[in-house]
């Protein structure tokens, strides 16, 4: 009895339909895998939002700190500088009894962080090296432009924010792990550069739009567009925010954003720099066109950031 059994030429159609239905869906799956990321990123930042908003609610309605001082170290559980300082309590540390888990400053759609040096408990490298910087903006009395010195930086008032549902708290930001090695050597690349220099903030923050025209790079440090400080120092990674101040856009050029409410979403850079000189324009090798010195304030009623008005 014969059987009957597929010709080559109708394995090679089964075989092509196949290789057709997989280019069709890998794509697909590929975007829903994206989505999903977005959306934990998004719940991660509402939770620690939230999470901010119930300590301010215990501390006098007082605004977290990016970072504040203990006036003691206790190293190596601690980033320490010299008396009086003391060791650092960075804002993913102040509002951890009210989040509960150190799991919410991980960005699912960032690269992993560096190793956690020795001594360090894994939950508390977290806390320490967060992929959701804080709006630096929201560390100052209310004042346009930020020139005082570094020294001068206050508590402010939640509710002194006017418009928070427009108002950024919280944005996605780099990874450590997406430093240039060469400005940042590895055994510092941990927390960040910056925390052993005591200079900046940048490890716990995400940079607005019109840092350069504050003149107060304690604060901030001019980051959006090109000749910023994060475009050498993040490699001119777009994705890790080389031309955005550090706040990254891991998908469909989008920057996950939680505002002074709760609330969180998705936003384009150009939205975000709404009330701002920022044209988004992009020029030779995809390199933004606009010098970040030249994004300055121009409608105080529509920006993102001091919520001034």
């Amino acid at each position: 009895m014969l059987r009957k059994a597929f010709t080559l030429i109708e394995l090679l159609v089964v075989i092509a339909i196949i290789a057709i239905l997989a280019a069709i869906l890998f794509p697909v799956f590929a975007q829903a895998k994206a989505a999903a990321k977005r959306t934990t990123s998004l719940s991660n930042q509402k939770q620690l939002d939230l999470g901010s908003i119930m300590y301010s609610g215990d501390a006098d309605d007082i605004e977290v700190m990016p970072t504040v001082f203990s006036g003691v170290c206790a190293a190596p559980a601690q980033v320490c500088f010299s008396a009086p300082y003391g060791g650092e309590i960075p804002w993913p540390l102040l509002i951890y009894p009210y989040t509960k888990s150190a799991d919410l400053t991980v960005d699912p759609q960032a690269p992993s962080e560096p190793p956690v040096p020795a001594g360090f408990a894994t939950d508390t490298a977290k806390l320490y090296a967060p992929e959701y910087g804080i709006n630096p903006y929201l560390i100052q009395t209310p004042a346009f432009p930020y020139v005082a010195p570094y020294s001068t930086v206050a508590p402010r008032s939640l509710t002194s924010i006017s418009r928070p549902a427009d108002i950024v708290a919280f944005t996605q930001k780099y990874s450590d792990s997406e430093y240039d090695p060469s400005l940042v050597p590895v055994a510092q690349q941990f927390y960040g550069y910056y925390w052993f220099t005591g200079a900046y903030f940048l490890t716990m923050a995400a940079d607005p739009p019109d840092c350069s025209a504050t003149g107060n790079h304690n604060i901030c440090a001019a980051g959006w567009n090109q000749n910023g400080f994060y475009q050498p120092f993040l490699r001119g990674v777009q994705a890790a925010g080389a031309w955005t101040g550090g706040g990254s856009m891991r998908g469909l050029q989008l920057m996950v954003v939680s505002f002074v409410d709760g609330h969180a979403k998705a936003m384009p850079p150009g939205q975000l720099a709404a009330g701002t000189a920022y044209s988004g324009a992009i020029g030779a090798n995809n390199i933004p066109a606009q010098n970040s010195a030249n994004i300055v304030m121009t409608n105080m009623t529509t920006e993102h950031y001091y919520g001034l008005q």
